[in-house]
């Protein structure tokens, strides 16, 4: 995957999680809490397997500068991490960019 389909589908979903695995089949502790943290908020949210495609992982460093994954867009800005998320959603400040994110 290359740093323009990134883009895409990073501004055309309103959340999306770069993981390594599924929703179903997280291959990393990391990943998998960052998607729990996003399922207890009820929102949907979109996975892309950075394992699915070559250079998709070598591309997402390119494209966010952020060099470990998971990464997690939200309205189109990198969040960050699962370690972000967390904080953000113990905060509060997580559901104020879903709801901005979703219009509601």
């Amino acid at each position: 995957m290359n740093t323009e389909q990134i883009k895409e589908i990073v501004e055309s979903h309103p959340v999306v999680v770069f993981a390594k695995g599924s929703k179903l089949q997280p291959m990393c502790g990391f990943s998998a809490h960052a998607m729990e943290i996003l399922n207890r908020t009820g929102r949907p949210y979109e996975v892309v397997n950075i394992f699915d495609e070559e250079d998709t992982r070598a591309n997402l460093v390119s494209y966010s500068s952020w060099p470990t994954t998971p990464q997690v867009f939200i309205g189109g800005e990198l969040v960050g991490g699962s370690d972000i998320v967390e904080e953000e959603f113990g905060s509060g400040t997580l559901q104020q960019r879903l709801e901005t994110a979703f219009g509601s």
